[in-house]
Parts: structure tokens; sequence; C-alpha cells
């Protein structure tokens, strides 16, 4: 019954610590991630709010993990992200600091129940009051957390008889890491893990220096969820969950190495005699010593994490992946950065069709591509495999806990994108079109294509203009003002057009297909200012962009 109390008490430990999780990042809501955005844009700031953030949410994992979708969606830059993970892994130790000072100095069981009592009470009468109710939630899984740990306190003093652990010590201190890195992948935890040392530690199941042991290994076992989470996103993203690894593996043997040192440093030194200080004095100080370790050669690390994660092509064509986390904040700039790129490679497909493959952002995504049916088809491919991506990631969010303001954007957003794809598909169309004018022997017909090229050089002009405005009034009345210029251009040729039809200089099918092409080309352009109504303006402005007078 004892052991089933020990497992009780670390069941209701983990519980309380994901509930305390999810509270204080349900409380703190957009003002912690853009907080963490914030701390992100120096090196010495990106540490500092890495071990702030994780000191609030209580959770290394959740900050890391975050990391990876702010590193996806291209919000911070790997070097500052690197400093992220190196602070958080600091942060955790506070939940150390917390368990050992409090957990083990009060009668935790007697101490906690009135505060799950209360809480509880509270929580069923502020259902309707969601701050209210968060607080008490908060108490709750405080309360929870302390209970759990006092089960596993008093279940270990009991049985602490029937277990000697000294006798593995003969196998060497590695053998107790292997232990704390088992654990902790286990539980997925590591503050878990050195709740549950400190505790064996308290009985004496562990002498100090196992203790220590153990510690170092859950250091390394909390790693692994970042690296499994990082394993199928952007080479960018898993450049930062390797590098967490690789952290922590370095930090892990160098403490294991000189740990007989330390622990002469902590005790003969510092003279921290009780071992509970003591051995998260020892978790905070490698801690600190990975952050000095690793500080000077950032930017080294960084640049071999480069060539090592090579880009590819996905991740050239899109911020999105089927890993990047259904966070609210983060989606509203994923999808905003997503159909801005949509948008250039859309113009991009676009120029390469009329043989104006100009734009600077066509690296990467035009090179080696030859002007052929098939590369078409390929281009056009790549534009649907990044919507259908897109749509993925749009049709889990359905499922996040939106604000309404957060939904209207990324309803606006998923609007752009499919704007693109309507005016790529209007251009690919009429690409076999443009191909028998390019290359006919009619003088009427080839000073159309060239009239229609010189059209298009001046609409992308504009338009790309248009990307760099930022005050929105502006840009609704430039939007206006190339969207007049648009039917104006049509109006102009489709009287050139009859002109030419009444001269005899053009049959009636060339007539025909001349005019369906204009008409498809204006289709294009009024797609294309819609998509990036959608994206920069507001979403009335948006909407009243789409029911502006065709004239």
């Amino acid at each position: 019954m004892d052991t089933w109390k020990f497992f009780a008490g670390l069941g209701l430990f983990l519980y309380g610590m994901n509930l305390m999780e999810h509270v204080l990042k349900s409380i703190s809501g957009r003002s912690f991630k853009l907080f963490l955005r914030e701390y992100t844009q120096s090196l010495v700031k990106s540490i500092t709010g890495g071990a702030l953030i994780t000191g609030l949410v209580q959770s290394s994992s959740v900050v890391s993990l975050l990391v990876l979708a702010f590193v996806e969606t291209g919000t911070i830059t790997l070097r500052n992200a690197l400093g992220v993970i190196l602070g958080s892994n600091l942060g955790t130790t506070l939940t150390s600091w917390i368990v050992a000072t409090i957990g083990f100095k009060l009668d935790v069981e007697n101490f906690s129940l009135p505060i799950v009592g209360i809480s509880a009470i509270a929580m069923f009468f502020l259902q309707q009051q969601k701050k209210l109710y968060d607080i008490a939630r908060l108490f709750f899984a405080f309360g929870i957390l302390f209970l759990g740990l006092g089960f596993m306190k008093s279940a270990a003093e009991i049985f602490v008889k029937d277990i000697d652990l000294s006798t593995y010590s003969q196998y060497g201190l590695w053998v107790f890491v292997i232990i704390g890195f088992g654990i902790t992948i286990l539980i997925q935890s590591s503050s878990a893990t050195v709740a549950v040392t400190l505790t064996a530690l308290n009985s004496q199941v562990l002498s100090f220096p196992l203790a220590c042991a153990v510690v170092i290994g859950s250091e390394l076992g909390t790693t692994i969820k970042i690296v499994l989470a990082g394993s199928k996103g952007t080479s960018d993203k898993k450049r930062v969950a390797w590098g967490n690894f690789a952290f922590n593996l370095v930090t892990c043997a160098i403490s294991l190495i000189f740990l007989p040192g330390i622990i002469f440093f902590i005790q003969d030194v510092v003279k921290l005699r009780d071992p509970l200080i003591g051995l998260v004095f020892l978790q905070t100080m490698i801690n600190f010593f990975s952050i000095f370790l690793f500080l000077p050669f950032i930017d080294i690390f960084a640049n071999w994490l480069n060539k090592r994660f090579k880009g590819n092509n996905y991740q050239a064509a899109s911020f999105i992946s089927r890993s990047l986390p259904v966070v609210p904040e983060l989606a509203v700039e994923a999808l905003s950065r997503e159909g801005e790129n949509l948008l250039k490679k859309t113009v991009d497909f676009h120029n390469f069709i009329l043989n104006l493959e100009q734009a600077p952002v066509t690296e990467g995504f035009l090179r080696s591509l030859g002007k052929s049916q098939n590369s078409l088809n390929e281009m056009y491919s790549r534009l649907k495999q990044t919507e259908g991506s897109i749509l993925e990631y749009y049709t889990r969010l359905q499922t996040a806990d939106l604000s309404r303001e957060q939904y209207a954007l990324i309803n606006q957003y998923i609007t752009t994108v499919r704007f693109c794809i309507r005016a790529a598909k209007s251009m690919k169309d009429i690409y076999h079109d443009l191909e028998d004018f390019e290359s006919t022997a009619d003088d009427t017909l080839y000073k159309q294509y060239h009239d229609l090229q010189k059209d298009w050089k001046e609409f992308h002009q504009r338009f790309h203009g248009l990307l760099a405005i930022q005050d929105k009034k502006i840009l609704f009345e430039e939007l206006a003002s190339v969207m007049k210029r648009a039917f104006q251009n049509q109006k102009m040729h489709s009287s050139e057009i009859i002109e030419s039809l009444r001269k005899k200089h053009l049959n009636e099918i060339e007539t025909s297909t001349l005019m369906n092409v204009h008409h498809e080309i204006l289709s294009v352009k009024k797609s294309l200012l819609r998509a990036l109504a959608h994206l920069k303006l507001t979403a009335s402005q948006a909407d009243e962009f789409e029911f502006l007078p065709e004239s």
C-alpha cells in the first residue's frame, strides 16, 4: 500500500504541475508570449527571457516548444533561440527550490489540504468569472502538487527500510545518471524527477552523490521531448532541438566527470550542510555553468548547426509544418508570414509564365527550372501544396482557444491564400495562349503579347511598392488606385482588339482568344490586390475594398 501511496503522490504531483503550467499560460496568455518574443532580440535578453518565462510557467519544455514554433515561423533567429534554451534550463530550477525549501520543511499534507478544499469549492462557484476561476485553479494546482509531494514523502519514509540502492553504486555513478535520464523520459518532467530524488534523499534511500547523479541524468532526459518535437519541422527547428540536446549532453558529461570536486565545493567551500538545498544548488550551478560554457561559442555553435542541418525545398515553400504547435499568437504570426510568402511566390509564378523572372524572391524557387509545361505544373503544385498545408493547419486551429480578434485575423489570412491560388489558376489557364502569342508570326498578335508584358511590368512594379506600405489608410488608397488602373488598361486593350478586328488585322477566333486572355489577366490582378488587402488591411477595410466600383 505504501508503494501505491508513493505512485499516487507522484501522479498528483505531475497532475498539479501540468495544471499549474496550463493555468499560468492561460492567465498570462498573450502577454507572456509577447514578453518572450520581445526578449529574444539579443543573446543576453534571450537568456534572461528564457529563465524568467520558464520560472513563470514552471516548465522548460513548454518554453522550448514555444521557441521551436517561433523559430519555425521565422520570428526569432537560431542564435537567440539557443540563448532562450540556455536560459530556460536555468529557469526550471525554481520549482526545485520551492520543493526543497517549502515541501520538506512543512507538514505539506496538512498545509495543502485546506488549499485544495477551499480552491475546489471556489472553482465550483466561480465558473462564470474566468479570471477568478483561473486564480482558484492555480491555488488548486498548487495544493494538489504539494499534496502529492506529501504522499511521496510519507510513503518513502515508511518503506525506506526495504530499499537499498547503494548496492548499485559499485557499478559507478553513471548508472544513476541513466536512472535519472530514464525516469525523466518516462514522466516527461525533470522537475518531477528532481522532486522524486529529493524525496529519496530526504528518506535516505539515496546518498547525496547518488542523488546528484540522478539529477544530472534528468537534465539530459528533459531534452528528448524537444528533440522529438523538432525532428519533423524545418531545418532551424531541428537545429534548436539538437542544440538543446548538445548543451545538456556536454554539461552533463562535464558535471559527471567533476562531480566529486563539485560535491566538495558545495559541502566544504559553500558549506551547504542541508543535502536537499545542496542538491538543488548543484542543479542550479550546472545550468549556470552551461550558460557560461557556451555563451562565448554560441555563434560558432550556431554556424556548425547550420552546416549540419541543411535547408530543404519544403522549408523554402512554407512556414507551416505539421509539427507547428496550435498556439493562437503563433498561428496569427505564422499565417500572416505564410500569406505574404505565398503572395510573393504567386507573383513569381506569373512572372515566370510571362517571361519576366526578375523578382528577387525567385531565388531558390525557380532555380534550375526551364520554361516548360512540366516546370509550370511543378511550380503550380508547390503553390497548391502550400495551400494544403495552410488549410490543414487552419483546420487544427478550429479546436484552439482563439479570441474573436485572432479568429478574424486568421480568416483574413486564409482569404489571402485563396485569392493567391485563384490568381495562380487564372494565369495557368491561359499559359498555352500566351505561348502561342509568344511564338506567333502574326505581327498584331505579337504586338498584343508585347503590350501585355509591358502592362504586367507596370503592375508588378506598383504591386511590389504596395507590399512596403505600412499605413493602412494610404495602402487602401493605393490599392484602389492600382485597381482602377487595371480596369482602365482592360478597357483600353479591349478597344484596341475590337479595332484590330474591324480593320481585319485579327480574325474572330484570335479576337475571342485575346479578349479572354485580357479578361483573365484582369482577374489575376483583382485577385492579387484583394489578397493583399486581406493580408494588410483591417477586416472592414478589406471588405470595403472588395466592393469598390469596377471602374
